[in-house]
């Protein structure tokens, strides 16, 4: 609930020590990141009205920032380097100070780079100033994932198109696969538009996690109401929560008080909160389980003590129907905006928030349903000023799954950084999503309406989850200063480029801050390189990227001296085009084997890939491959190449993915025979 803020204030101090610390969360140890040497960090309690002092020490060997999310703090205590603030170098302190506008439930984590991967993250309490004294008792419940790898790591390997993922998860999609689940039809037309497969999740964890914990157990005496403030801490984790107790009773999301609905199980968003009612049982410990949305995994609290009763498993998604009309639903835009005369469809206009149902979840609605925007309804109006001058913005959520980079209206943050508004206007944010993947939005500074049919009590949200093919309409008044961050709460989505900075015209951030906004509109690059090793030959591919530009170099050779070898950079249009210049070497090039070449790449139906070249001598060639995955970890391509000069060549691969860094692979090519052996990844 949000107030104004009273005239004397108490003032509420927290000290909070960063530092790197070993931790076991699978019985591996490695390195995380703890506050006050717990992981996740302490929970801050506040009551509405007070001032909050947080003295942050960064005790690292990195600079960190601390976000307050969905508090309603002064700009430049937000906490997003770069945008509001300066980061805390490694050794030295900050004090964020601010007064409590609100009540209800929020988190804290680091907003520099992937530290909340590693566990930089904490609960937020804030009790109503009028707190009736039978109250329920309140229990975090905070959820997050885990994985041992290092998250650069992890965004390295997204980068690359690790297929290792979908493998770990059980999601991974294959020809067979496809035939036994009868969609191989429409696997076949999503092909002819050479569409990527949706996918339900981009990563696999270790573990998912309550509280830093597999399992959580809520001690209360029997008979006693508990207010579970659960949190999505996640870093891409959607999931689903259900209880062995029945339906759960919903009062508040994202802090703010709602008309209690009751839900069997419900989809919650990563950065999201809900409250929820629960009363410990007699002799009973209730499962209230969280469930990825993948299916791959879950962690559990246990309500009350005694003999242990387990809530209903969620079905997993069913990831070739999924696939199909998802993949579907894409192709009938594609043929509609053909027909029109551009741009998105008028009818997608229509779809102001997520209406879904077993399209766009992967099962049965009933089993896994949509986000529960639509019967989210405020205990108090939130409609706009009536006379305020409105701004309407649309934004299209795009992406390229294959090269991992997410964007806003096909360019990334790096590319476009603004979204000009004015103080005092009603704006209103139209919402796209023309991707396979669910993107969790979030705006910093403010509360927004979402859109969902209630008219004046739409619910009040900071965070809102938008559905693949969907369309979510979001709008609030501008009544702040300065830049606020918007952007895609999946950790790895929003530093591969989807996001954008909301400008109040007409004001501007310190010079300060402004001299270091160039750092948040980096494009970093990745870099990664695949080597084979058979009896026959061997190969390699040594690539660095970042959202647009490929250098690279790729070779073969036999085992006789004979070799071709090419040092080339691509330019990155779009999925389907990139331009080509480079310098080619041949052994059957003799006696010049040295040539400079120009061409492009482009992709044609069913995921051919083409390379068309021209060298400097008048010569031509075209390349074309495909990879297909025939079942789990089993995999054929083919590469066919034409020259003019030294005429044609093809090679036929089976592969056999072992780990995210060794396959075992058996090939044939028509110059040097037949071979087997192994291919490196690094």
């Amino acid at each position: 609930m949000l107030i104004s803020l009273p005239a004397l204030s108490k003032r509420v101090e927290y000290t909070l020590v960063v530092d790197r610390e070993p931790r076991s969360i699978t019985g591996k140890t490695v390195q995380a990141i703890t506050i006050n040497s717990q992981l996740p960090g302490p929970t801050l309690e506040f009551v509405e009205g007070d001032y909050a002092v947080m003295h942050v020490e960064n005790h690292m060997e990195k600079p960190i920032t601390i976000h307050w999310h969905g508090l309603l703090v002064p700009n430049h205590m937000d906490g997003v380097p770069y945008v509001t603030n300066v980061p805390i170098m490694p050794g030295s302190a900050f004090t964020y100070e601010f007064p409590i506008k609100q009540s209800g439930t929020y988190w804290y984590h680091s907003h520099f780079g992937l530290q909340e991967q590693y566990g930089l993250t904490g609960p937020i309490i804030i009790h109503p100033k009028e707190r009736p004294p039978n109250a329920p008792v309140d229990q975090i419940i905070m959820l997050a994932d885990w994985n041992d790898e290092r998250p650069e790591e992890t965004l390295r390997k997204l980068k690359r198109d690790n297929e290792g993922f979908a493998i770990r998860t059980g999601n991974s999609q294959t020809l067979v696969g496809a035939i036994r689940a009868g969609t191989i039809g429409n696997v076949t037309k999503r092909n002819l538009y050479s569409l990527i497969n949706a996918e339900v999740s981009d990563i696999a964890y270790d573990r998912v996690i309550t509280n830093g914990r597999k399992d959580w157990v809520v001690d209360q005496p029997a008979g006693r109401q508990v207010r579970l403030r659960v949190i999505n801490g996640s870093t891409s984790t959607y999931f689903y929560l259900n209880y062995a107790g029945g339906p759960m009773t919903v009062i508040a999301a994202d802090g703010q008080d709602i008309e209690p609905i009751e839900l069997e199980r419900m989809l919650i968003a990563v950065a999201e909160t809900y409250d929820i009612l629960v009363t410990v049982p007699e002799g009973k410990s209730l499962e209230f389980r969280a469930t990825n949305y993948d299916g791959s995994n879950h962690t559990s609290s246990w309500i009350g003590r005694g003999e242990k009763v387990f809530a209903p498993a969620i079905e997993r998604p069913n990831i070739y129907t999924y696939a199909a009309n998802v993949g579907t639903e894409m192709i009938q835009r594609i043929q509609k905006k053909h027909k029109s005369s551009g741009g998105m469809p008028k009818s997608d206009m229509g779809h102001i928030t997520n209406i879904e149902g077993s399209i766009l979840t992967g099962g049965d609605a009933q089993q896994r349903p949509p986000a529960p925007y639509q019967q989210l309804r405020s205990v108090t109006s939130t409609a706009l000023p009536k006379h305020a001058p409105t701004r309407s913005v649309k934004l299209m959520l795009t992406g390229d799954m294959k090269r991992y980079v997410w964007s806003m209206n096909g360019k990334t943050l790096s590319e476009d950084a603004y979204i000009k508004i004015k103080k005092g206007e009603n704006v209103r944010f139209v919402m796209v999503n023309s991707t396979m993947m669910r993107h969790p939005m979030h705006l910093h500074g403010h509360f927004f309406r979402v859109v969902n049919g209630q008219g004046d009590y739409s619910p009040l949200k900071h965070t809102v989850d938008v559905a693949p093919m969907s369309t979510t309409m979001i709008e609030f008044k501008a009544n702040e200063e300065k830049d606020w961050f918007f952007h895609c709460h999946i950790l790895y989505h929003l530093e591969s480029g989807m996001a954008r900075i909301v400008h109040y015209e007409g004001t501007e951030v310190s010079p300060e801050i402004q001299a270091i906004r160039y750092k948040a509109l980096e494009d970093p690059w990745y870099a990664w390189a695949d080597i084979g090793l058979q009896t026959n030959m061997n190969t390699g591919f040594m690539i660095t990227r970042n959202n647009r530009n490929d250098v690279f170099l790729t070779w073969e050779s036999n085992w006789d001296n004979e070799y071709q070898a090419t040092l080339g950079y691509y330019r990155f249009v779009n999925r389907f085009f990139s331009g080509f210049v480079g310098v080619n070497t041949d052994t059957d090039l003799d006696p010049h084997r040295t040539r400079a070449v120009a061409g492009f790449y482009c992709l044609l139906p069913f995921k051919i890939n083409a390379l068309l070249w021209a060298d400097d001598r008048g010569n031509g060639r075209i390349t074309i491959s495909r990879e297909l995955a025939i079942i789990d970890r089993f995999g054929l391509g083919f590469e066919y190449e034409y020259d003019s000069f030294s005429k044609s060549e093809y090679v036929v691969e089976l592969t056999y993915w072992h780990s995210d860094f060794l396959s075992f692979a058996a090939s044939y090519h028509n110059e040097y025979h037949g071979g087997v052996g192994v291919l490196l990844r690094f």
